[in-house]
């Protein structure tokens, strides 16, 4: 009996290890996926930031990695997101070349180490392009989620976006690093940029006297305000956009 009894403790003891070693962290494919790309990167220009700690994507939960191919050193992985918007699926791919490390989001992004904060020429209420939806969040509340098509009606961009109703904003976000690429101001909107105090009411021979322009931009006009960003008249007088000037 005693003998049993001693057969029985030890495969106790050995399963109890079994267990513990499984759940080690450091182990599996989400781990091994943050070790290669933990950090903070950018785009070419310094915008689009990404953070990876924490089994976090810019504050949204990495829940799942799959296809992981590589190593530390070079490799891919499909990352699934799930924040507030639902399930998203990103393909992150790492490579590092004569000690130099860099990622490349959904195959078309290529992302360089963060190394200093870029500078903005212009906010609205304090926001800024490149901010995170959950820093988004955390200043002004989710705002309400419209589609491709409301959003268009709107201000005549073809993307969803997050609506403040109350105030006249719009904000869209980068489909990869889910990063603020637009702040839009409606026309009656009840906010403005913050140095110039102008929106999408005020007549655009005011706009050159503040940023000093060496012109008066026309409707349909894209304005570089240097640092990556643009002013875009496209859709003025319905809208006015601050922008990465990578986009359209």
């Amino acid at each position: 009996m005693k003998r049993l009894v001693t057969v029985f403790l030890s495969m106790l003891m050995l399963l109890s290890c079994t267990v513990v070693f499984a759940a080690t962290p450091g182990k599996g494919p989400l781990p091994q996926f943050m070790n290669a790309v933990e950090g903070s990167w950018c785009d070419q220009n310094g915008h689009r930031m990404v953070v990876f700690d924490y089994f976090m994507m810019n504050g949204i939960r990495v829940s799942e990695v799959n296809n992981v191919s590589g190593d530390q050193l070079n490799g891919s992985a499909t990352i699934t997101l799930i924040g507030r918007t639902g399930v998203d699926f990103v393909n992150v791919y790492w490579n590092t070349v004569a000690g130099k490390r860099s990622i490349n989001m959904g195959g078309n992004m290529p992302m360089v180490p963060f190394a200093a904060a870029p500078q903005y020429p212009e906010t609205v209420g304090g926001l800024h392009l490149d901010m995170t939806e959950p820093e988004l969040e955390n200043k002004y509340g989710p705002g309400t989620l419209l589609n491709a098509s409301e959003t268009r009606a709107l201000c005549g961009i073809n993307e969803e976006s997050w609506y403040y109703k109350d105030i006249g904003l719009l904000v869209t976000f980068d489909q990869q690093t889910f990063t603020v690429d637009r702040l839009i101001l409606v026309k009656g909107a009840t906010t403005a940029f913050d140095i110039s105090v102008l929106n999408a009411d005020s007549p655009l021979y005011k706009y050159p006297a503040i940023y000093g322009w060496s012109y008066t931009p026309n409707p349909g006009d894209i304005v570089d305000m240097g640092h990556g960003q643009s002013m875009s008249f496209k859709y003025y007088p319905q809208a006015v956009m601050l922008q990465l000037s990578s986009l359209d």
